[in-house]
């Protein structure tokens, strides 16, 4: 009698099997997290500096796509800002005008590149406006929500333009 309750006590089998199919599925979604946070990288991240009591500065940088399927960035936030949203100066007859973008697709291995005068991150709504020096953290998020987050300098201009204007006769 004594060994019949004793097999009794431990798992089956099957519950064997499926605590380790478990534990395979946990262990595949933080290794697919992680991957999926790869996809995505900044470079040369940077916010434009504001004088006192400005509300709105700018967001640079390059996002590039590690990934081979094309993501499609949706919104984009920052730790400053009430609001930040994806803009794009374009012409409009003699004028230049801002027009928001709801989303952006990166190609396949190809980098969005984000600058004064073109496609970049306005940042809305600003309680509290950094200082030159500061960091400010700049994510975009993906239609399929992952994040990808980059702390960027406060900077008056960015460095290569301030090496052409110096470099400039």
């Amino acid at each position: 009698m004594t060994p019949a309750k004793f097999r009794q006590s431990f798992p089956s089998h099957r519950i064997c099997h499926a605590l380790t199919a478990l534990a395979c599925l946990i262990s595949a979604s933080f290794s697919l997290t992680s991957d999926a946070e790869e996809l995505l990288h900044w470079k040369d991240t940077w916010v434009r500096s504001m004088p006192p009591g400005a509300q709105v500065s700018a967001a640079y940088g390059m996002l590039m796509n590690h990934s081979d399927t094309t993501v499609t960035l949706s919104t984009v936030s920052s730790d400053i800002s009430g609001a930040a949203e994806i803009h794009e100066v374009i012409a409009d007859g003699g004028q230049r005008r801002m027009v928001r973008l709801t989303s952006i697709d990166i190609a396949p291995h190809e980098t969005l590149v984000l600058e004064s005068g073109s496609r970049h991150i306005m940042l809305l709504d600003i309680a509290a406006p950094p200082v030159e020096g500061d960091f400010v953290e700049i994510c975009a998020i993906t239609a399929a929500g992952t994040r990808a987050c980059d702390q960027a300098p406060v900077k008056r201009q960015n460095t290569a333009q301030q090496d052409t204007y110096t470099n400039h006769h």
